[in-house]
């Protein structure tokens, strides 16, 4: 005879099938967040809240700076764009006057950097990751070649400037790139240290009121184009506690900029920069020495 099992038998916890029921009041939310279609309604040919569907995140202050940013794409970008790529030309740097005049952001969107902004730019509640997110997607849309890319450098070297720099060093670069006059870049990596930061080996050594700095630079995307660089040099020992920043103008003599041919190359780029003995003064050191590694991080 079988021998009775000594499992008890399974029992259905699943109950019956429930039909998931969206109240009116929910459904009504729905409808309200939904976006009015915009650009192309082929299927995901734009994000999906460009397509009428509805959106937690996404509001009208974001559908104002989406008209913004396509609008600035499609009449200064893309009728330009396969010429600047074709004479293997660097966008024109009037491009960023001209992002601001339309209430673009020229360098990023950090709360540091929205402060110099001029406030009619600046929505209700201030710029978050979701409009920085969009112009992202709008100058992608009009195709690779990085035009307006150095924006994004600025976005990157600014931010130590404004957190550490002393009102001096300040005076000298953020209100003109805020302005789209000038622009800056973030010099860090070397020949034989890239990410690893606390390994450079560029020097600056004080001699008097001034700074004497050697060393190089590579893959430093928008060198030729910048006006100032946000630099790490080794004013200590090994380690990122003796790295430093300073703020370093192209003109001043000793510097080398170089722009590196890529397999493809586009209207932004990326340059080979040699320091040979160029006298910085000790007053555009960005904080204090040896905290440089630290303001890196911001």
């Amino acid at each position: 005879s079988l021998r009775a099992s000594s499992h008890p038998p399974r029992l259905d916890r699943r109950g019956p099938r429930q039909t998931c029921r969206v109240s009116p009041a929910m459904a009504k939310k729905a409808a309200d967040s939904a976006m009015e279609p915009f650009g192309d309604q082929s299927p995901g040919c734009e994000p999906y809240w460009y397509q009428g569907f509805p959106s937690a995140y996404y509001g009208p202050s974001h559908v104002e700076f989406r008209r913004k940013c396509r609008e600035f794409v499609q009449q200064e970008i893309v009728p330009n764009l396969e010429c600047w790529l074709e004479k293997r030309q660097v966008y024109p740097v009037d491009l960023h006057a001209k992002a601001l005049a339309r209430g673009l952001p020229t360098a990023g969107l950090a709360k540091d950097v929205q402060s110099r902004y001029p406030k009619e730019i600046v929505p209700e509640g201030g710029f978050d990751a979701l409009h920085e997110l969009i112009y992202l997607d709008e100058l992608a849309a009009a195709g690779p070649g990085g035009a307006m890319g150095q924006c994004g450098i600025n976005s990157m070297a600014l931010p130590p400037v404004l957190f550490a720099g002393s009102p001096d060093v300040q005076a000298q670069v953020v209100d003109d790139v805020i302005a789209g006059r000038r622009n800056i870049s973030l010099a860090i990596s070397e020949p034989s240290a890239g990410s690893d930061v606390a390994a450079i080996r560029a020097t600056a050594k004080r001699e008097g009121d001034h700074y004497r700095v050697n060393g190089q630079k590579k893959w430093i995307t928008g060198g030729h184009m910048a006006d100032f660089f946000t630099l790490a040099v080794r004013t200590g020992g090994p380690g990122g506690q003796g790295v430093s920043l300073l703020l370093v103008d192209r003109r001043t003599p000793g510097i080398e900029i170089r722009k590196m041919e890529t397999q493809f190359d586009t209207c932004h780029g990326t340059t080979f920069i040699t320091f040979d003995n160029a006298m910085v003064p000790v007053s555009n050191l960005i904080g204090q020495e040896g905290a440089g590694f630290r303001y890196l991080l911001l």
